[in-house]
């Protein structure tokens, strides 16, 4: 078993970095309203992307929404992701290239959202009336995969918590919680087999239908509710 330490960062540093996140965010969402327009120009070849980004970009919108401020960091940046675009030139490879830009940026996004929860559970170590004792962050074992390390786990002697973290949650993460990276936890840590599990999801934003759904699959529902965490336990089978 591989155990991290991490600096406890403080509540001024956590809104500090949520401050860039959102930031980051808005640069993700408007850049990426200009590359929907570029890849409407490219050939049937690039339809599938075309598609994928769309997507994207539609989710990216929706979660604009939920953060504060985001309106006031847009316009400021909205000027410099023109100009931006204007250089993007209608090649495969410029689109490979911004591929590559937004690869990066979700990825700092998406450390800094786990970042928030770790911290956030680190402090309070009680999760389904359960004390931990460890709170690991990007848990895995030697000789695996990074794909197969998990964001979070929390861990005492006879229990241990699993939590799967997203920017945003979707109905397919309830299943492949539940199925696919459970089966694949248990595959890896078989000592673990027995101990008292429980598996939750903790994203920034969740729609109030899906989160019902999620606790009625027996899921742990975490979500951000400005700088503190609002838990959701899963409901008793039937509610």
């Amino acid at each position: 078993m591989r155990m991290f330490t991490r600096r406890v960062f403080s509540k001024e540093e956590i809104k500090e970095l949520f401050a860039e996140t959102n930031k980051a965010i808005a640069e993700l969402a408007e850049s990426q309203k200009k590359t929907d327009a570029q890849l409407k120009e490219t050939d049937a070849q690039l339809k599938e992307t075309d598609a994928q980004l769309k997507e994207t970009d539609a989710q990216l919108k929706e979660t604009a929404k939920q953060i504060a401020e985001t309106d006031a960091q847009l316009k400021e940046t909205d000027a410099q992701l023109k100009e931006n675009a204007k250089q993007i030139a209608e090649t495969d490879a410029s689109l490979k290239r911004l591929g590559k830009y937004h690869g990066g940026l979700s990825n700092n996004v998406g450390s800094a959202i786990e970042e928030f929860f770790y911290n956030a559970l680190k402090k309070k170590r009680t999760l389904n009336g359960i004390r931990f004792d460890h709170v690991e962050r990007n848990w895995g074992k030697k000789g695996y995969k990074q794909d197969d390390e998990f964001d979070i786990v929390m861990l005492n002697g006879t229990a241990i918590s699993v939590i799967e973290v997203k920017l945003q949650a979707h109905k397919d993460d309830i299943d492949k919680i539940l199925t696919k990276q459970k089966k694949r936890f248990n595959e890896i840590f078989p000592e673990y087999k027995d101990y008292e599990q429980h598996w939750a999801l903790a994203t920034f934003s969740i729609d109030k239908n899906l989160r019902k759904k999620a606790q009625a699959s027996g899921l742990t529902v975490l979500r951000r509710d400005g700088d503190l965490l609002e838990y959701n336990p899963p409901m008793p089978c039937g509610k």
